[in-house]
């Protein structure tokens, strides 16, 4: 097993909006973990020039290799809110297929679109805290071995959108601690039987619904990964904190099951899967 924790400085926030709700849909609080799993494909993928339908499948490879990943707000507390944006429309209108060339008016849409601004609490750009565990370092990929190193992590440059813009800061390549017992945790964790919530110790925390970044596959055209969001398929829950002072840190105290593992560094703790 091998960790590590990553520290990402925002330029203001973020865009990563909850699918099927609506056209206007709002924002998460947080980037959600396969958005980082993604991230980390994208780097792997320019490395080994893997196109972009190929590429798709990193992210299930990365998602096996995939012990834990958790995060935490160091200094910022998400604001979520909407505004218009001037989007394309594509639809079909009285037997119309739009955007039409011949008729610009149609061919746009105005709806509210969300995202989240990461606020910093003190002089400092807004910055998390990604603390992740793989079973193993390396990954074998159309033959190729595949190495997950900290360069990796460092050259992740937008969470979210386009407009999602980010910097690594720190990088650590950890040895893990693992433990079975109860434990301390300030960062996000899942919501799954053998997790068992024992008390929260202090601080805001909330819940938020991702795709389950364990369980990440690769769709073929019979299967909508949004569909399956929508419906409740491989999709997770998850207990995130929201931090409100910097000089209170939101903390949970947590027991883990049987298939479930803490995983420590120093004083860095994330819940996640356990596998032999």
């Amino acid at each position: 097993m091998i960790g590590y924790i990553v520290d990402v400085e925002f330029v203001w926030g973020f865009q990563a909006r909850i699918a099927g709700l609506s056209k206007t849909p709002p924002s998460f609080y947080y980037p959600p973990p396969t958005t980082f799993l993604g991230a980390l494909a994208e780097v792997i993928a320019k490395d080994y020039k893997i196109g972009e339908s190929k590429g798709r499948e990193i992210i299930s490879k990365l998602s096996e290799n995939l012990l834990a990943i958790g995060w935490r707000p160091i200094n910022c507390i998400p604001l979520k809110y909407a505004d218009i944006n001037r989007i394309l429309a594509i639809k079909i209108t009285s037997g119309v297929l739009y955007p039409d060339p011949k008729d610009l008016a149609k061919s746009f849409d105005s709806p509210a679109r969300g995202k989240t601004i990461l606020s910093a609490l003190d002089d400092n750009a807004p910055k998390i805290r990604w603390f992740l565990v793989f079973k193993n370092d390396q990954f074998k990929f159309n033959g190729d071995k595949i190495k997950v190193e900290e360069d990796i992590f460092w050259r992740i440059h937008r969470l979210g959108s386009k407009e999602s813009r980010v910097s690594v800061v720190d990088v650590t390549k950890t040895d893990i601690e693992v433990t079975k017992n109860k434990v301390i945790t300030n960062y996000s964790f899942p919501i799954e039987d053998g997790i068992s919530l024992a008390m929260k110790k202090r601080g805001k925390w909330e819940f938020e619904v991702y795709i389950n970044p364990f369980e990440v596959r690769t769709y073929d055209d019979k299967e909508n990964p949004v569909i399956n969001y929508i419906a409740g398929k491989r999709a997770l829950p998850f207990r995130i904190p929201i931090l409100t002072s910097v000089l209170s840190t939101p903390e949970y105290i947590v027991e883990v099951g049987e298939g479930f593992a803490a995983y420590k560094f120093g004083k860095e703790v994330v819940v996640g899967r356990w596998s032999k």
